[in-house]
């Protein structure tokens, strides 16, 4: 087995939520946290959800930010009646034009939906 596979092997293996495919037209926007926490990135961006979880998500999005930072999501689902707001993400690692978030902190409600969403994406139901 080559390096990028145990890698990708191994990086899979940390993962609390099983990532699925996202439907197209999933978006979001971003700004930091708060002005007390450290924010290296653009202050505010926007970028199209790739994979997503009830514990993180993978956002293609032309916005610099690196690890470590802490920004607040606003995400547009497809069929969703009205946007998701997740309070606190943390970037965990960063590509060329792609970057990975955590979920830290969101309403019970959100994830309720968030899990529901994830749900019927993974049965084709989107």
């Amino acid at each position: 087995m080559d390096q990028f596979n145990k890698r990708a092997l191994a990086q899979r293996e940390l993962r609390q939520h099983q990532r699925r495919l996202a439907p197209p037209g999933c978006l979001l926007s971003f700004a930091p946290f708060a002005p007390t926490i450290s924010f290296n990135g653009d202050a505010e961006g926007e970028g199209v959800i790739l994979d997503l979880s009830p514990g993180g998500c993978k956002i293609n999005s032309e916005a610099g930010v690196k690890v470590g930072d802490a920004m607040s999501l606003i995400m547009l689902l497809p069929g969703e009646s009205s946007p998701m707001a997740v309070d606190l993400a943390l970037v965990r690692w960063g590509g060329e034009a792609c970057f990975g978030v955590e979920f830290v902190s969101m309403g019970t409600v959100e994830l309720a939906r968030l899990r529901q969403f994830a749900a019927l994406a993974s049965v084709g139901g989107l």
